[in-house]
């Protein structure tokens, strides 16, 4: 088995500080827009590119935005005297990814900035952090029955893991989730299956980056025998980083989480299980090994490996195909209903111009105004 990422994949923020009227009067307009159209929005406001969603989130947050080149959802609430928490901030897998946690930090603070908000000293409360561990195993198979929760653990930790889900197809079992949020969870799942299922274009590019910079062969997930990738998950919830150590801040963060994530990687252990009845005593499978050395000596190492302009090509790229796979099926459809047969295809193609601009001719919606409609919904792909 060959590791071929590490790092942080999610972190969760809430934020003590109100959000300036004039990004609130800004969210409103967005949200209405979105919820005309049916769809996120872009706009600008304080010099960047901002998508505003249809609606907000549980807890009062009235709005949901994202900021263009931060792979970040932002939720906010309407200015309440009674409720300082005004901001909250869940920062995704691609971000962290593609810039590590440093560079992630230090851009979320300009972008606060850049927006109108102050905070004050305590003004960050870290409410989730998720750690991943992908590794390339061709040949493992999950098996629920092979973790463990170790006889060290107390019986109120052990207690945490009792909640226990698993998912998977054909025979193959392709995820295996140990506990719940908010408290501690471990994840093992089939990451390349996710990745191709839900098309996330970032990931082959990070694992080939990574596996080059190693001197080794890139993937070719087109064959699942070869590229088979695991993904160790450990997450730690607002409630197990409040009880145990009091993380709430990147200072505490930086002192308590490494001892924490380690715990929890030994709480919880994917084992070969033997005829042993002490299941305690069945040893540790060579993944799990690995999970745990990588997450003791890479919790804060991670730096990217992709320049982010990489990932927002192939985004772009896919978003093109997308449509044009819409532009074929449509018009072999419309040939269809005006009569014609796939010998009369190449031809109907040449008429489609026509027909395209004389039903825009017709239509109260004008080119321009259709143009702007295109860039609200989808510029905040474009490469710039």
């Amino acid at each position: 088995m060959t590791i071929i990422h590490t790092g942080f994949d999610g972190i969760d923020l809430a934020l003590k500080t109100t959000v300036p009227i004039e990004l609130v009067e800004f969210l409103e307009e967005g949200k209405a827009t979105a919820q005309e159209l049916m769809t996120d929005v872009w706009g600008t406001f304080a010099g960047l590119d901002i998508q505003s969603g249809q609606s907000g989130k549980r807890g009062g947050y009235a709005f949901t935005f994202r900021v263009y080149e931060f792979g970040a959802t932002w939720f906010a609430k309407k200015p309440r005297a009674s409720d300082p928490w005004g901001l909250y901030v869940s920062i995704g897998s691609r971000e962290l990814a593609l810039n590590g946690l440093e560079k992630t930090r230090q851009t979320l603070d300009a972008l606060l900035a850049q927006l109108g908000f102050q905070l004050p000293h305590d003004g960050i409360s870290i409410n989730r952090v998720d750690f991943a561990v992908d590794i390339l195993a061709p040949g493992f198979v999950l098996d629920l029955d092979a973790f463990v929760f170790h006889s060290r653990a107390i019986r109120k930790a052990i207690s945490e893991f009792e909640t226990v889900e698993t998912n998977g197809h054909s025979g193959r079992t392709t995820s295996v989730t140990i506990g719940k949020m908010p408290g501690r969870q471990v994840i093992v799942y089939d990451k390349r299956e996710e990745v191709l299922k839900r098309r996330k274009p970032e990931w082959p590019l990070i694992w080939n980056a990574n596996l080059q910079a190693a001197g080794v062969d890139t993937l070719d997930l087109s064959d699942r025998a070869t590229s088979q990738i695991w993904r160790v998950e450990l997450r730690l919830g607002k409630d197990a980083l409040r009880n145990r150590k009091d993380i709430r801040g990147w200072g505490s963060l930086h002192e308590h989480l490494q001892a924490e994530m380690d715990q929890l990687a030994q709480d919880v252990t994917l084992t070969v299980p033997s005829t042993d009845s002490n299941r305690s005593r069945w040893p540790l499978h060579p993944n799990w090994e690995v999970a745990q050395e990588a997450t003791a000596t890479r919790l804060f190492e991670h730096v990217g490996t992709v320049p982010p302009e990489a990932v927002r090509e192939i985004d772009l790229r896919e978003k093109q195909l997308d449509l044009l796979k819409l532009i074929v099926a449509n018009s072999v459809t419309l040939a269809y209903l005006e009569g014609l047969g796939a010998e009369d295809f190449e031809n109907f193609t040449e008429t489609l111009p026509d027909m395209i601009l004389s039903y825009l001719d017709q239509h109260p919606r004008g080119i321009d105004e259709r143009f702007q409609g295109a860039a609200a919904k989808y510029s905040g792909i474009m490469v710039r």
